[in-house]
């Protein structure tokens, strides 16, 4: 019988800890908003309106409802068959070759590399991935820099 007891009447005020675990959720829940994870936050302005919330495309200003039971689906939709272009907001940042040589020629002195390091296949493709427009320059160019450094 006294383990029923525990059972029934455990916690504070004779609330079982299920209950009491329950109560806080539900509290915290209310409290707190949750964070917009998607990627599609960054193409799309969130407004409060007479109607309530619209997001709106950065490209072509098209409104969409926002209603708490809808996803993002349509805006990602509507991001993919908008006509007005691509990537809305990202900066393309031009890339001084001359700086980048003698930047990378004080590696080569510092860390006692060989000329060859501008060569290395893993080099070139880490450097076309951070930009594609780069053009990689040959191991004669590289000791060149490094007898003007």
């Amino acid at each position: 019988m006294d383990n029923e007891d525990e059972c029934t009447y455990g916690g504070e005020g004779g609330q079982t800890s299920a209950d009491t675990s329950q109560s806080k959720s539900l509290v915290s829940a209310s409290r707190f908003k949750r964070s917009r994870t998607s990627d599609m936050w960054d193409y799309f302005t969130l407004e409060d309106e007479n109607d309530g919330k619209i997001a709106y495309c950065k490209k072509c200003l098209k409104p969409y409802p926002i209603l708490p039971t809808t996803g993002t689906s349509n805006l990602i939709r509507h991001y993919r068959k908008c006509s007005m272009g691509l990537d809305v907001g990202r900066k393309t940042t031009k890339i001084d070759h001359k700086v980048v040589r003698e930047k990378f020629s004080r590696v080569i002195i510092r860390h006692d590399l060989p000329f060859l390091c501008v060569e290395y296949e893993e080099l070139r493709d880490f450097i076309s991935y951070m930009n594609p427009d780069y053009k990689c320059y040959t191991r004669n160019t590289a000791a060149a820099d490094v007898v003007k450094t």
